[in-house]
């Protein structure tokens, strides 16, 4: 099954034809533009002081409101789940946030205060990966969601 893995040499030292080789995503690229007009300095200004600009996550799961969200690096995980992504529906529980995408991390309620930037998801055994983040509640199984799950 297509489960992704970290092994170097990373494209950067040796990709394509064994050179150096530079990969920009979407969101690399749509920052461009804002940056040439409005300048390095306001880009800085966004965010916090090791992770500058924004957050870009595809938000999913067990929340009233789904789709992309884009939100300032240090922006909570509680901000994007209950003010953006409006809560639970139904009622029920939040159990826990997996976010990263499948390489990234599952983060508990007591984690929900925790600033979305890529040193405290890091400190927390998590990354922004692919910018996944699918909310689960009391219903859904740790287990079921694992890429682990032979299921």
């Amino acid at each position: 099954p297509g489960i992704p893995y970290h092994r170097p040499p990373y494209p950067a030292v040796k990709g394509l034809y064994g050179k150096p080789t530079l990969f920009n995503n979407v969101k690399t690229l749509a920052y461009i533009r804002h940056i040439i007009n409005h300048g390095a300095e306001w880009f800085a200004s966004i965010g916090t002081e090791r992770s500058k600009g924004t957050a870009v996550f595809a938000l999913a799961g067990k929340v009233v409101n789904t789709g992309l969200t884009e939100v300032p690096m240090g922006t909570t995980l509680r901000q994007v789940i209950f003010d953006v992504g409006s809560g639970i529906p139904g009622g029920k529980r939040f159990k826990a946030v997996q976010i990263g995408g499948p390489s990234g991390g599952c983060l508990p309620e007591s984690a929900l205060d925790l600033p979305i930037d890529f040193d405290s998801l890091s400190d927390a055994g998590a990354m922004m990966g692919s910018g996944g983040m699918v909310v689960l509640d009391e219903d859904d199984c740790m287990v079921e969601i694992s890429p682990l799950d032979p299921r």
